[in-house]
């Protein structure tokens, strides 16, 4: 029974050795093997400083057209997202009032210019072609306003947001907000509430890098008004800019991520943050082994940071795979 147990436990510690030898084999050619990193060129670009804020489109030119005139929407002319330029037809309203009003201007137009030839021959004295000279104004006024308010034109250039009104319903001038509203997308201008750690940061004329939550696109514009108080309750500054948006792709009311550029260099040697390390130095490629080269900072924000002595343009930057490297390590790029 022993002799048994004793050639069990043997042949137990085999199979365990065994189990163990290729790891072991594994891990010692891991460790004396090269090291896998991934490397990017050092770049020649422009690179920023900024400090970043979230903030609102806002239009300068947002409009409420509300018809001084109740009345029956008879027709729309646009669509809500239609754009038009000033002057375009948008609504009509019932015309029945206008109707009225444009021959009893007719009237007096044809009354009023029979009285100027007979005051022109002395059989109309001056008093009388006054008084109807003021009967034709005051019905010429009437009509225009009644055309004005029934066949509605857009007061700007920009796009049509809104429709309060179906067709058919009737509009109440005295009870209803409004009737259309309309926006000019191509004036806007982006605004932000600054803290007072960075007001002084901020002048009329720097730049802006603008982005919205669901889009990698960028829009530029320009600081064009910082305020010189700060909020009574929230203790912040209000800072406006004037966006670029030719292609009305940004709207009204609209949530943004907002970097304003506070300094920038020209044609720097620019590499990512990570590639950094410990602030003093980086790890190059050079001919299958790390290098380790110190480097002078420059600029940096959030992803990059400039290189201003240590590396010339177009080396290759150890990114990852960097930590624990040391000068002289074989590695092995995996990009």
């Amino acid at each position: 029974m022993f002799k048994r147990v004793t050639i069990i436990t043997f042949l137990f510690i085999l199979i365990i050795a065994g189990c163990s030898k290729p790891e072991e084999t594994a891990e010692k050619v891991e460790f004396q093997g090269a090291r896998e990193v991934k490397v990017v060129f050092a770049d020649l670009s422009d690179i920023s400083s900024y400090i970043e804020y979230s903030g609102k489109i806002e239009a300068e030119e947002a409009i409420n057209i509300k018809p001084a005139i109740g009345g029956k929407v008879v027709e729309y002319k646009v669509q809500e997202g239609s754009v038009v330029k000033k002057g375009d037809l948008l609504v009509i309203l019932d015309d029945t009032q206008l109707r009225q009003a444009q021959t009893q201007f007719q009237t007096m137009e044809k009354n009023y210019q029979r009285m100027l030839e007979l005051h022109k021959t002395g059989a109309v004295d001056s008093a009388t072609l006054d008084e109807v000279e003021a009967g034709y104004k005051v019905a010429e006024s009437s009509y225009i306003f009644l055309l004005t308010n029934t066949y509605v034109l857009a007061p700007i250039d920009g796009m049509v947001t809104a429709r309060y009104k179906k067709e058919g319903e009737h509009f109440d001038a005295m009870m209803d907000p409004l009737l259309l509203r309309m926006v000019n997308l191509e004036k806007i201008k982006a605004v932000m509430q600054v803290s007072d750690a960075d007001i002084n940061k901020i002048k009329i004329g720097q730049e802006v890098i603008l982005m919205t939550n669901n889009s990698d696109q960028e829009f530029t514009g320009t600081i064009s008004f910082v305020s010189p108080e700060a909020d009574m309750m929230s203790g912040s500054f209000t800072v406006e800019m004037l966006v670029n948006n030719q292609d009305k792709l940004l709207h009204n009311n609209q949530f943004m991520n907002i970097k304003v550029l506070i300094q920038t260099s020209k044609n720097a040697i620019v590499i990512p943050q990570q590639a950094v390390i410990n602030g003093e130095y980086v790890f190059i490629l050079e001919k299958g082994k790390a290098r380790k080269k110190f480097v002078t900072l420059g600029l940096e924000n959030e992803y990059q940071i400039e290189i201003t002595s240590g590396i010339d343009e177009s080396v290759e930057v150890v990114t990852i795979g960097n930590t624990g490297l040391s000068d002289d390590d074989k590695i092995k790029v995996k990009n």
